[in-house]
């Protein structure tokens, strides 16, 4: 998940939406797993803030699981999203909407955050201009000229999106050692990390649960390892076990992590 992008909840909604709405505009994405249009409409938010490059931030509210915070904010349809500022809601919208139309909605309150956008390349610009065209298969020669490191981990996110994890993996480690300690750069790390214990695994079921985890969603995909390892035998258990601990660390709420990790030790011991 790119670091301008978190999975908030109620116990760190003030931190990494209120407080941060402070200096940073915040969208927050009202969504649900059962809701077919919030899954179209996620990447696209994800796609615009990635653009944005940390001129606005996008926090997402998985109303199922954190049904206070939407009855705080009055949440009746999804997906919703509201824009923060200051503290304050200062847009909102509701269903999926076209790309231009929510970036419309974003421009006047992104004008104090000019400072914080460093110089973009032109091959940066190119690219981002063809992936906001919907063109991101011809971004990628733009991408590969790219130095910085924004431009470094989208190139690996596109190809791990295309399913060319060789090449992700082979761009990863042309990462400085400095740049592979970035945030983002950790996750991509993971779960390339959780991609290749896919493939060295003969167990479907395992390539499966670990496909689930890092391309619907994290939380979801470690429930059915941990499902896989209450079936497992004493040979199989290892290497779920192995995927779950590289799992945990996709998951940036350190109870639930905790919670998952009693489930693991109780299934193994």
């Amino acid at each position: 998940m790119s670091e301008f992008i978190k999975a908030v909840s109620s116990n760190d909604f003030e931190k990494e939406v209120i407080e941060k709405s402070k200096s940073t505009p915040v969208l927050i994405d009202f969504w649900a797993d059962w809701c077919a249009p919030c899954k179209q409409l996620m990447p696209l938010l994800h796609q615009i803030v990635d653009s944005l490059n940390g001129s606005v931030y996008l926090a997402t509210v998985d109303t199922d699981k954190e049904q206070e915070l939407s009855m705080n904010f009055g949440i009746r349809s999804l997906p919703t999203v509201l824009l923060m500022k200051n503290g304050e809601i200062v847009e909102q919208f509701m269903g999926v909407q076209p790309e231009s139309e929510i970036r419309k909605l974003l421009e006047p309150h992104l004008e104090n955050s000019s400072d914080k956008k460093t110089e973009t390349s032109d091959a940066m610009q190119k690219a981002m201009d063809l992936i906001n065209k919907g063109q991101v298969l011809d971004a990628i020669p733009y991408l590969e000229q790219e130095s910085s490191l924004h431009g470094k981990l989208l190139l690996i996110k596109i190809y791990l999106q295309e399913g060319e994890v060789d090449k992700a993996i082979t761009s990863f480690a042309k990462l400085s050692s400095d740049e592979q300690e970035n945030d983002e750069a950790k996750t991509i790390e993971i779960i390339l990390d959780l991609i290749q214990q896919g493939q060295k695994s003969e167990n479907t079921a395992l390539q499966q649960a670990i496909d689930e985890t890092v391309s619907v969603n994290p939380e979801q995909g470690i429930n059915r390892l941990l499902q896989l390892l209450s079936e497992a035998n004493a040979d199989e258990k290892n290497e779920i076990k192995q995927s779950l601990i590289s799992a945990f660390n996709l998951i940036d709420d350190t109870k639930l992590v905790s919670q998952l990790r009693r489930k693991m030790a109780a299934l193994i011991f």
